[in-house]
């Protein structure tokens, strides 16, 4: 698999929508965030820089991990998205919240649909904010805040 050199900086200093979706076998569909462990999404709003260009932009990705530890040790995802921008806001980032977004993986040729509700941003961190649903095998992925 092979990587585009993109930084993505600390989820932290880019104000946006982030929410990670856990594996369906640990929680049912509206379940609690149940354990760590499988296959987790992150949908992330990220500000990219082009080197040596010393401009950049803003875009939105989504970053697979066959394990959610790899992602919480910090390494590169499995597979991460296309790069997407709303270029009815001017290119900002994709507006998650309330709208259906179809985001393609290159890599493998994988397409998922988000459903992510409406206010999801402004709920309790770890609440549940909507899914994911891989169209491969029908695979549903709770999301949270």
């Amino acid at each position: 698999m092979k990587l585009s050199p993109l930084s993505l900086l600390s989820f932290a200093v880019v104000p946006s929508f982030i929410s990670a979706a856990t594996i369906p076998d640990l929680a049912a569909r509206n379940g609690t965030l149940a354990k760590r462990g499988g296959e987790v999404n992150y949908l992330a709003g990220c500000f990219r820089i082009t080197i040596p260009n010393p401009g950049g932009y803003v875009a939105s990705y989504m970053a697979w991990y066959s394990n959610v530890d790899n992602s919480l040790n910090r390494e590169r995802p499995d597979s991460l998205s296309s790069e997407y921008r709303d270029w009815s806001n001017g290119g900002s980032f994709l507006k998650w919240e309330g709208v259906q977004q179809n985001i393609y993986f290159p890599d493998s040729g994988v397409t998922v649909q988000t459903y992510i509700e409406a206010g999801a941003n402004n709920r309790a961190f770890t609440s549940y904010a909507g899914g994911v649903l891989r169209t491969s095998d029908w695979k549903w992925f709770n999301c949270y805040r």
